[in-house]
Parts: C-alpha cells; sequence; structure tokens
C-alpha cells in the first residue's frame, strides 16, 4: 500500500509540474508576439488549454510566473556547476548572475514587465518567497559556502546578503537607479558586483553619543 500511494504521489507531482511548465511555456509563447500588459489570464488558459481555476492552482496572479523563470534558471544553473567545481563561490555567484542577466536579456520586454509588475503586487511576492525558492536558495547556499571558507565575510546574515543580491538587481532592472542615465551594460554590471562584494567599502560611522564618549 506504501509503495502504490508514493507512486500515486510522485505521478500527481510530475503531472502538477508538467501542468505548471506548459501554461508558463504557453504564456511565454504570448508574450513574444504581444506586449506582457496585453496578454490576460484567460489568453494563457486557453494557450495551454487550462481552466482559470488550473492556472490560479499554480500561480496566483500573472507577476507571478516569474517565479517559474527563476526556477528553471536555478535548477538549470545547478545542473551545469559540475563544470564549475573548482572556481570559488564568488566565482559561482557571478557566474549565477550573469547567467540571470542573459535570461532576462533574451526576452528582456516580457522580463522587465512582468519585474515591475511583480514588485508591486502582494500576491506574487507572498507566493515566490512561499513556493519558489529555488534560486534565493542557491544563492545563500553560495554565500554559506563563500562565508565557510573565509572567502565572504561571516558578519552579514547569508540570507540578508541573499536579499540585498536580489532587491538590487531588482532596483536596476525596473529602472528604479539608472533611469534616465546614459550608462552601458558593462558598467551598470561592474558597479552592481562592486557593490554587492564591496559594498560602500568604508568603515561604520559612530553614532554622536559614541563619538562623545571617545
Amino acid at each position: 500500500m506504501g509503495t502504490a500511494a508514493a507512486v500515486q504521489t510522485d505521478r500527481r507531482t510530475r503531472k502538477r509540474e508538467r501542468t505548471r511548465r506548459e501554461i508558463y511555456d504557453a504564456a511565454m509563447e504570448l508574450f513574444a508576439h504581444s506586449s506582457y500588459e496585453s496578454v490576460t489570464i484567460e489568453m494563457i488558459c486557453e494557450a495551454a488549454d487550462v481552466g482559470r481555476s488550473t492556472f490560479f492552482l499554480h500561480f496566483p496572479v500573472k507577476a507571478a510566473l516569474l517565479g517559474e523563470f527563476s526556477r528553471r534558471l536555478a535548477e538549470d544553473f545547478s545542473a551545469g556547476l559540475e563544470h564549475l567545481k573548482q572556481a570559488t563561490a564568488g566565482e559561482i555567484l557571478i557566474a549565477l548572475i550573469s547567467e540571470i542577466g542573459r535570461g532576462i536579456e533574451a526576452q528582456r520586454e516580457t522580463m522587465l514587465a512582468m519585474m515591475r509588475e511583480f514588485t508591486l503586487t502582494p500576491e506574487a511576492i507572498v507566493h515566490s518567497r512561499e513556493k519558489e525558492r529555488a534560486l534565493p536558495d542557491l544563492i545563500e547556499s553560495l554565500v554559506r559556502r563563500g562565508q565557510e571558507e573565509g572567502e565572504f565575510s561571516s558578519r552579514i546574515d547569508p540570507r540578508l546578503a541573499t536579499g540585498s543580491i536580489l532587491s538590487t538587481a531588482s532596483a536596476i532592472l525596473c529602472g528604479w537607479v539608472f533611469e534616465d542615465q546614459q550608462i552601458a551594460t558593462e558598467e551598470v554590471l561592474r558597479q552592481y558586483l562592486e557593490m554587492i562584494f564591496h559594498g560602500l567599502g568604508g568603515q561604520l560611522p559612530q553614532s554622536p553619543k559614541r563619538r562623545k564618549k571617545t
């Protein structure tokens, strides 16, 4: 009985994952021919041949499709880590950041529109935090490895570092940082990596009260 139940559960899991992928693929195909804003959930459901209830079972809102993008990217990158086994945690992290950039650039307008809506949609953020941990967990594991090997400072909590990496990237990509500035992509990446790996490079200022005592 136990084995049969496990097989049935595995089958349901595979079917659920296949349906989620089919919905995402159908959505991205529509986005490739129309703007992200003009594609409705009804259009995605029709293209994927699923009902609205099935869509909402996997994605609470349209912007939550971003979670599937990050899940696939993390899974694909992790599958290729064997080729980077001699690399440091920092080198792997840079490779991952570059891969994220390439994935976004390949469908830039769609991804940026989706990210902007994602950051303004609480349901998408909650869904990502609870259901789509693959990319944050991968980044966190690299930060922890770097700390354990003495490559990164251990004074910063790995989850805070992960949040900083992701939120800074999101702010840049959504246009909140370099808006109305003509800066080359390579320079944006250089400054981003500089901020991630070195921060502001100064000492934490003392409070006025502490300065008076010294």
